[in-house]
């Protein structure tokens, strides 16, 4: 099971987001009801001005395939779970804190889409980034809205139509990672001592300015993605996925 621990010094907040059981985590509907409430509690707080985001062993792996199978299945299901995964970027994308990522292992899909919505990604060396749902019959809607304007077109094309997986590096040279590291702690000190010269103000609206204009098409595509998950590919790919054989797509 994916946990979410909040963590509070100062105007410090941290979330550590792990799996007591040693698995990956997974983005599924309990999780991301803990992740929005931690963001809304933490947003709420005044005293809070940055908001560290890492994943303990693993960034994750991104949706749970289970969840994503019964979806492929039930349009109630599809609803519930994509309308509570854009709500979570929603939340992300309003924040008025500074968001910091850190990334070690894995990053994969939604849990990668999940770094779009914040601000600097600090990464190890062995972190990997992939958002690989074309593979399975969906798409990535944040990689898609969020990604072309942050890493550009052709970065999304390699990523989402592709579904190539970048090393810590590759990450970097698109502008994904902000910087890679073999010390969280002393780059995100470093990294907030510097934000704390700007204007808390100036920084809040700065933040507003880059991510709310994207809410709306952001959500048109989790719409379509609703769609996309009943179809027949997509029940195809998620099953393939499941019982680790190649699928075969339907004709258009």
């Amino acid at each position: 099971m994916t946990k979410v621990l909040v963590q509070k010094e100062s105007d410090i907040a941290k979330i550590l987001i792990s799996n007591e059981e040693g698995k990956y985590n997974l983005v599924n509907i309990k999780f991301m009801h803990n992740f929005i409430d931690s963001l809304r509690m933490l947003d709420s707080n005044k005293e809070v001005r940055f908001v560290i985001i890492r994943g303990i062993n693993n960034f994750g792996a991104g949706a749970d395939i289970g969840e994503l199978r019964r979806a492929s299945d039930n349009r109630e299901y599809a609803t519930n779970f994509f309308s509570t995964m854009f709500e979570m970027f929603r939340t992300l994308l309003n924040l008025s804190k500074i968001t910091i990522v850190n990334v070690e292992g894995i990053a994969y899909g939604a849990s990668m889409e999940i770094l779009l919505a914040t601000d600097f990604v600090i990464a190890s060396k062995n972190s990997k980034f992939a958002v690989p749902g074309g593979k399975i019959g969906v798409f990535p809607p944040v990689m898609l809205t969020l990604g072309k304007y942050r890493l550009g077109w052709n970065n999304v094309l390699k990523m989402a139509f592709l579904g190539r997986e970048l090393n810590a590096e590759e990450a970097r040279q698109i502008g994904l990672v902000y910087e890679i590291t073999e010390n969280f702690e002393e780059t995100n000190t470093n990294l907030i001592r510097e934000l704390k010269q700007i204007a808390p103000s100036s920084l809040s609206m700065m933040r507003k300015i880059l991510f709310t204009e994207n809410e709306k098409e952001l959500e048109k595509a989790f719409q379509e993605l609703i769609d996309q998950v009943l179809t027949e590919d997509a029940r195809t790919g998620v099953i393939s996925f499941l019982t680790k054989t190649k699928p075969k797509w339907a004709i258009l």
